[in-house]
């Protein structure tokens, strides 16, 4: 997967737009890291602790729900979320572009932003929200896309594997858009 033809698509078809967010108990914000580790693209996603009340044990980007009190807009919720989370602080210029919406089945709205980091980040999991961090390469993960059986046969659901975990719903949907980033 080229970095450099990822970057390139992030800004010219998918710029970063900062905008106001009107505060909304269901919109919600998620950091995608892309960087470069042992000569291939690499994407960190976290695996949610098991004792959460909400989506427990599932595969997810960092990120949650916008805060009107400490966020300025949905960028400043993905980098809190993400340094909260993982205690990784990106730098925004290293964030290059702002996916479509996507929609989940329970109402919320998530805004993914990508950021292409120049090397692996240190992170350190916060034990309270995160069980695992999962450094996965991203051609590998992306060849094992399928259909996902449990969703409604009128929407494009797929799912992903790594090792014995499965990555479905939002998190899916959002690999699929970078996915089609480094096509032609």
């Amino acid at each position: 997967m080229d970095l450099f033809l990822i970057k390139h698509k992030l800004q010219s078809d998918f710029p970063l737009v900062r905008e106001a967010t009107l505060a909304h108990p269901q919109r919600a914000a998620v950091m995608v890291m892309l960087y470069p580790m042992h000569n291939k693209t690499h994407v960190l996603m976290t695996k949610r602790a098991t004792h959460l009340k909400y989506h427990a044990g599932e595969i997810s980007f960092p990120g949650g729900v916008f805060e009107d009190d400490e966020d300025d807009d949905l960028l400043a919720t993905a980098l809190r979320e993400t340094e909260e989370e993982i205690d990784i602080e990106i730098d925004p210029g290293d964030v290059l572009g702002r996916l479509p919406i996507v929609n989940t089945r329970l109402g919320f709205e998530i805004t993914p932003f990508v950021a292409v980091l120049p090397s692996a980040p240190v992170y350190k999991p916060a034990e309270s929200e995160v069980g695992e961090v999962l450094e996965m390469p991203f051609t590998t993960l992306l060849s094992t896309q399928q259909r996902d059986v449990g969703s409604k046969p009128s929407e494009e659901g797929v799912m992903y594997w790594f090792r014995h975990h499965r990555i479905w719903g939002a998190s899916a949907k959002i690999l699929n858009q970078i996915g089609h980033l480094a096509t032609y």
